[in-house]
């Protein structure tokens, strides 16, 4: 159905159409994105149809026929997100854009990363940004050894982990989902997030429909028994992203054997692994912070001054 917002710019209506996120919209989002090509978490379909939920995805589509995804912030600010580079919007896209912002039904423009920083002049907006929304992302190479002093000890868990144990990673198949699916159960279990804070259902989801949404994944045995999975994909030529890595840390040294066997076996020519954002939880960031991040993406909030 569309929807008039009755207060906008010079007192033009614009019309919407606005549908909750489905699986429906995959191709339509994902064509846009992968037009975009950014190292960002969010600019992934997979991303924001495991996540509808928790930010309140909507496709919009305006009488125009430009598309815009509406979504909820951790800290719930309502944002619209663009499915165009803001250089390539045109103006006509643009306008609609200012007009829903207008209305009064959004915050702001999200996520906006550091290089498109000049499609938004200072004039008519103004910038901000959350440090909990930041991406951490690492040099591939790096989780492949972890060189250096202060990589030390990461490599001395990994040396560990391969003494310990007779290792082994596969592909991610239909057979390994009843061990993922215990694996993830474990994590929860052992997790200080409470089940309707940590991101255990959409992982469930994830494993489920990982066909579907083109995932890339594996699980990890060692001494035949099931320690580990990840499920990703790329995010550009450059970058890719792991939405979700689950383990049962009594195999000491099983998250650093995870990630390189990662960087090594399924991610080798990319320059970036994507970690995605530690959301405000201080064991997350506490735990990304330890293997020293190459680059912080900040992600930046463009509203329009009043």
């Amino acid at each position: 159905h569309f929807i008039c917002l009755p207060r906008l710019l010079m007192g033009i209506l614009i019309l919407m159409n606005k549908t909750p996120l489905t699986l429906h919209h995959g191709r339509q989002i994902a064509e846009r994105l992968d037009s975009i090509g950014m190292h960002l978490s969010e600019f992934s379909f997979p991303n924001l149809y495991l996540f509808r939920g928790t930010h309140h995805y909507e496709f919009i589509e305006t009488d125009n026929g430009h598309i815009f995804i509406s979504g909820l912030t951790y800290d719930k600010k309502r944002y619209l997100m663009p499915m165009t580079r803001p250089s390539k919007l045109g103006e006509e896209c643009f306008g609609d854009l200012k007009k829903l912002l207008s209305g009064g039904g959004w915050d702001f423009i999200f996520p906006i990363p550091e290089e498109w920083l000049d499609c938004f002049d200072e004039k008519d907006f103004e910038r901000s940004f959350n440090p909990n929304d930041s991406d951490y992302l690492f040099f591939t190479e790096k989780f492949k050894t972890y060189p250096g002093k202060k990589m030390h000890k990461k490599k001395n868990l990994l040396n560990q982990f391969l003494r310990s144990y007779d290792s082994q990673i596969d592909p991610l198949g239909d057979t390994d989902l009843d061990a993922a699916g215990s694996l993830l159960e474990m994590w929860q279990e052992t997790s200080p997030q409470e089940l309707s804070a940590s991101d255990y259902t959409q992982c469930l989801e994830a494993l489920e429909m990982r066909s579907e949404l083109n995932l890339t994944g594996a699980i990890i045995r060692a001494d035949d028994k099931p320690a580990a999975f990840f499920l990703g994909e790329p995010l550009n030529e450059d970058t890719f992203t792991i939405h979700f890595a689950k383990a049962d840390i009594s195999y000491k040294g099983v998250y650093q054997f995870l990630f390189s066997r990662i960087a090594s076996d399924f991610c080798p020519d990319y320059r970036y692994m994507n970690l995605e954002q530690d959301m405000g939880s201080e064991g997350l960031r506490k735990t990304k912070v330890s293997y020293r991040p190459d680059l912080m993406a900040r992600k930046y909030r463009i509203a329009m001054k009043r």
